[in-house]
């Protein structure tokens, strides 16, 4: 928990470097009590982040493997509510983990996975996009 309190409060930077955020961090002081509050999923990237670690202290063991991991799951927004937005919704999310993989890979994975969704997703068409913390990005 004090990795977790340091990288909240000041990016990490007591920390060995492999703990080390190099960023600022929120700049606040970290709760325990607070953490353990329950609160509706706001994203799945905690499944994520916590597979991608333990995928990293195998690969460390000098074991890696080809993986692949979806996750869809319930999240909720805090939102104004329209005719296309809800405050619940369902976010897919996954991961493709080997060597020499490209864009054409991701685009071929995500087709198959929305095909073996049902036939009305057959004509699944992609386009570029800017999101800022991806690249590249796509639609």
């Amino acid at each position: 928990l004090e990795r977790v309190r340091a990288t909240h409060e000041n990016g990490g930077e007591s920390l060995p470097d492999e703990y080390n955020s190099k960023s600022c961090g929120w700049r606040y002081d970290w709760s325990e009590e607070e953490s353990r509050k329950n609160l509706l999923r706001t994203h799945t990237t905690a499944v994520s982040s916590r597979t991608l670690y333990k995928i990293a202290q195998l690969a460390k063991e000098g074991n890696f493997k080809p993986q692949k991991y979806f996750s869809i799951d319930r999240v909720f927004r805090n939102e104004a509510l329209d005719a296309t937005h809800l405050a619940e919704f369902h976010q897919v999310e996954g991961f493709v983990i080997d060597r020499n993989l490209s864009l054409g890979n991701l685009m071929g994975t995500i087709a198959d996975f929305y095909r073996r969704l049902g036939p009305e997703f057959n004509d699944l068409k992609f386009k570029p996009t800017y999101n800022p913390y991806t690249e590249p990005s796509m639609e």
